[in-house]
């Protein structure tokens, strides 16, 4: 099922505080995507994957400083993405995880077809960064982790809440299987510059009415960007 408005779940957090003009920019990128933009910190992007998948093991991350440290970049945009991913790299380092997911064995879900859920008719594009499966207590649960990397665009908590609360939808929706069940506590938004990892908030149906009010203004402001 698709919809005629696609946002990403990380550009609908960032278009919940945007300026009004801010969030017509971001409207206008959703409608005609750059198909030759390249993307920013892919090494630490991939080496936080890593460590998560791996129980939270720090070797994919220490071993990503040292590389990085090893590059000698050459143009402006490489100076400055070298600079921010040994920095985003160092900063995951700090951040506490949850004890159940450094602590109980997990299986990684590497194939989801679906990607995206439709909330009031705009289709919100998830693509979790790790999705697990893991057993405590004889039952089978679901969690799944969204990382942001972002220097100049730092999520507050409140954006954070919105992406985790999106990720136990999306979790609910499109992947658990029969006998299987969704753990909020490990539905994750970690902002890497922020420092933190917020979980699927306790008042979920508040933040799902916030989400769909959003969508709706998405929409309007779709119609006449």
């Amino acid at each position: 099922m698709k919809s005629n408005y696609v946002i990403s779940i990380n550009q609908l957090a960032a278009f919940s505080k945007a300026t009004e003009a801010g969030k017509r920019r971001i409207i206008k990128q959703q409608k005609q995507p750059n198909k030759f933009m390249v993307a920013w910190y892919q090494l630490p992007k991939a080496r936080i994957r890593k460590a998560i998948a791996n129980n939270c093991d720090l070797e994919p991350i220490l071993s990503g400083i040292e590389e990085l440290k090893l590059r000698k970049p050459e143009k402006p945009r490489q100076v400055l993405d070298r600079e921010v991913s040994l920095e985003a790299l160092k900063r995951f380092v700090k951040i506490k995880l949850p004890h159940l997911l450094k602590d109980v064995p997990h299986e990684v879900i590497k194939k989801v077809e679906t990607k995206s859920i439709i909330i009031n008719g705009v289709e919100i594009i998830i693509s979790p960064d790790v999705i697990y499966k893991l057993k405590l207590d004889g039952k089978t649960y679901v969690g799944a982790v969204k990382v942001h990397i972002s220097k100049s665009n730092v999520f507050d908590n409140k954006q954070s809440r919105y992406i985790s609360s999106l990720v136990y939808r999306y979790l609910k929706e499109v992947v658990i299987g029969e006998g299987e069940e969704v753990i909020e506590e490990l539905c994750l938004s970690i902002d890497v510059f922020g420092e933190k990892v917020i979980q699927t908030p306790n008042n979920l149906p508040k933040a799902m009415t916030d989400i769909e009010i959003l969508c709706e203004e998405v929409k309007s402001i779709w119609n006449v960007a």
